[in-house]
């Protein structure tokens, strides 16, 4: 952990004018009761889990960024946001935060030291968390974590998913997902291709299949991508192309499959 004064150098000289402005708002307003605690997923689930570590935390329009460190240990809102001293004073309301808890709706709620919400930060398409803060806007982005930032996000949409509607655990298994599947781009746009999803890879067939394109798909995206395998992670597929690169796909509790994140041209899979 950088000290003190590294950190006011990383953070810059926008920090003071931001922290004062940003305080001034703080301190007008009133925080708002936390809600009961049935509210949050217990520390010890997935979803809580995968939020648990290193964020970045950012004021984009003050280029204003510092690390911050969800602790997963204790119970909420006893579950500590351990941050800098300089990041706390340059961050106005946000400094406050000391500890923090997954809702069931799937956002991070930022708790001060009474457990009083300080603010709740929500997933945006660009696989950051996003919250406000009078106007001034927060970005939070993980640092560290099995999966890239946007599909370790993507990876907690899908916990929650499966923590809240508990019914789906059955149809993120391998033996339920193996089949055939309608390929479309945006807007749900037929591709007139279909991907075979089956379980004949070697290895643990709890895990892993073959993928390919059935004959006749003119997609030049699909023909290069050259699906060649698939894996269950955490309650998401992921689709490999022959050459070992991979795209995440959401599992939708239809049993649709739809990629996340959605870099390059949409994509979904509807089960036929």
């Amino acid at each position: 952990m950088m000290n003190t004064r590294m950190m006011t150098r990383w953070i810059g000289l926008p920090a003071l004018a931001f922290a004062a402005s940003i305080m001034s708002v703080a301190a007008q307003g009133k925080a708002t009761p936390a809600k009961v605690e049935s509210d949050f997923f217990p520390l010890n689930s997935d979803a809580p889990k995968i939020v648990a570590g290193q964020w970045d935390l950012a004021v984009p329009k003050n280029n204003l960024k510092c690390r911050v460190l969800l602790s997963i240990a204790g119970n909420v809102p006893k579950a500590s946001v351990g941050m800098p001293a300089a990041c706390r004073k340059s961050m106005g309301a946000m400094g406050n935060a000391q500890a923090w808890g997954l809702t069931t709706k799937g956002t991070l709620r930022m708790l001060g030291g009474k457990g009083e919400t300080i603010t709740e930060f929500t997933r945006s398409d660009a696989g950051l968390l996003k919250a406000s803060i009078a106007a001034n806007d927060f970005t939070m982005e993980p640092v560290s974590g099995r999966y890239p930032s946007a599909e370790r996000i993507a990876s907690v949409d899908s916990a929650v998913t499966r923590l809240t509607l508990p019914e789906t655990d059955t149809a993120t298994t391998p033996i339920a997902i193996a089949g055939r599947y309608q390929l479309a781009r945006a807007n749900n746009t037929d591709t007139g291709c279909v991907l075979l999803l089956d379980r004949n890879l070697p290895g643990p067939v709890s895990q892993s299949g073959k993928a390919s394109l059935e004959k006749g798909c003119a997609d030049k995206g699909l023909q290069t991508f050259d699906p060649a395998g698939w894996i269950v992670e955490r309650d998401r597929l992921f689709l490999y192309a022959r050459k070992g690169h991979r795209n995440g796909f959401n599992i939708e509790r239809s049993g649709s499959l739809v990629k996340d994140p959605p870099a390059g041209s949409p994509l979904s899979a509807r089960k036929l």
